[in-house]
C-alpha cells in the first residue's frame, strides 16, 4: 500500500519577489557567531563569494581540527574503554598504542 502524499510545489521564490516589502523577508539573523544569513538568496549574492572558485580539499577549504587538517594527518579514532583490572586495561591500551592508535579514551572508574 503507497502512502497518498499530495504533491506540492512551493512556490517561494515568487512570494518572496512579491512580499519582498515583508520586512522578515528583507531582514538577515544572525547565528551564535554572528554571521548575518539572509532569508533568499539570489545570484548577485555568490558574485563575490570567493570559495567558487576553490575546489573543496585544497587550502583553505579544509574539514578538520587542525590548520592542515586531515590531508597531513589522519582521522583519530579512539575507543573508550575499561577493564576489570588495571593490568589488563594497561595492557589493552598498549597493545592498541602498538600498532598506531593515536588516541585514548580512558574509562577510569565505571559502576560495577
Amino acid at each position: 500500500m503507497k502512502p497518498d502524499f499530495i504533491s506540492l510545489t512551493p512556490d517561494f521564490k515568487n512570494t518572496a519577489t512579491k512580499d519582498s516589502s515583508n520586512l522578515e523577508l528583507n531582514t538577515a539573523w544572525h547565528t551564535n557567531e554572528q554571521i548575518a544569513v539572509k532569508p533568499l538568496y539570489r545570484a548577485i549574492d555568490l558574485e563575490k563569494v570567493e570559495h567558487l572558485d576553490y575546489l573543496s580539499g585544497i587550502a583553505p577549504y579544509l574539514r578538520g581540527p587542525y590548520p592542515s587538517m586531515y590531508v597531513q594527518r589522519p582521522w583519530t579514532i579512539r575507543q573508550y574503554a575499561g577493564f576489570s583490572t588495571a593490568e589488563e586495561s594497561n595492557a589493552f591500551y598498549r597493545r592498541n598504542l602498538a600498532m598506531g592508535q593515536k588516541g585514548l579514551s580512558i574509562a577510569f572508574d565505571l559502576a560495577t
